[in-house]
């Protein structure tokens, strides 16, 4: 029996900042608490808080999922120059560019649909295979993955991540879904300090600004269809065979 610890993790200056362990896995195995967290970008962080993530957590790595427009624009904050291994893996093929997102915002009305067309995404695919093979490096432990507010690049990696580890399909929904409560506080914020450059909050629709469950059905239930299996998308996305047990190897406990 492993130790239950507490999942949300209270930053100042973070948002949607929580540990990925304790849901079951593969052979009735745990995934390791306090080795894997997901959450919102560090432009904002505080030396407080940076303070608590080294000392308290320990962390070693990060891996950076936002695009080059967001690093040119929003920066890394106090990751930039510290002693934290830090990895820029952009997810968006697109580099960000605020005119792909606009288009579709306009054309798709769930998270779901908008999740598939990334996914489909050939250089998308293999940016989160890339991911994947920093998390199973156990010498990166404990790690921190996320992207902007942590809800959307960070909660697809999060789901392949928990897939392959053998979580169940609804521990995968549930953790998706932890992010909606942190997403009126966060648009809040953005709304009353709006970016230089790029989207307004007022042109992003309300339907981005949800976590529900159908969202990550969709995901899930149209990657098994397209490719057979979870498994068998990050295969196709170049994923090496032995990645799988990598994973469980560095994450099971």
């Amino acid at each position: 029996m492993t130790e239950k610890l507490d999942r949300h993790l209270k930053f100042a200056s973070v948002v949607n900042f929580r540990d990925i362990g304790g849901y079951q896995g593969y052979r009735g195995k745990t995934v390791a608490w306090r080795r894997v967290f997901r959450c919102g970008e560090f432009r904002n962080v505080t030396s407080e808080d940076m303070c608590r993530l080294t000392k308290e957590l320990g962390v070693v790595s990060v891996i950076d999922l936002r695009s080059d427009f967001e690093l040119k624009n929003h920066g890394k904050g106090l990751l930039e120059g510290c002693d934290i291994k830090y990895r820029n893996i952009a997810f968006m093929a697109d580099s960000g560019d605020p005119e792909a997102n606009a288009r579709r915002y306009k054309e798709l009305t769930n998270m779901g649909d908008f999740y598939v067309e990334l996914a489909r995404q050939k250089e998308y695919g293999k940016r989160i295979v890339e991911a994947l093979e920093v998390i199973a490096d156990p010498a990166n432990h404990p790690i921190v993955f996320h992207c902007a507010v942590g809800k959307d690049r960070t909660g697809m990696l999060a789901a392949m991540l928990l897939t392959l580890l053998g979580a169940k399909e609804a521990d995968i929904i549930e953790d998706y879904t932890l992010s909606e409560p942190y997403m009126d506080e966060l648009f809040a914020k953005i709304k009353s300090t709006p970016p230089k450059d790029g989207e307004r909050p007022m042109d992003i629709p309300d339907y981005f600004w949800k976590a529900s469950a159908t969202s990550m059905e969709i995901l899930l239930n149209t990657l098994r269809k397209e490719y057979g299996s979870i498994e068998g998308y990050l295969t196709e996305m170049g994923m090496p065979a032995d990645l799988p047990e990598k994973l469980k190897k560095a994450l099971l406990v």
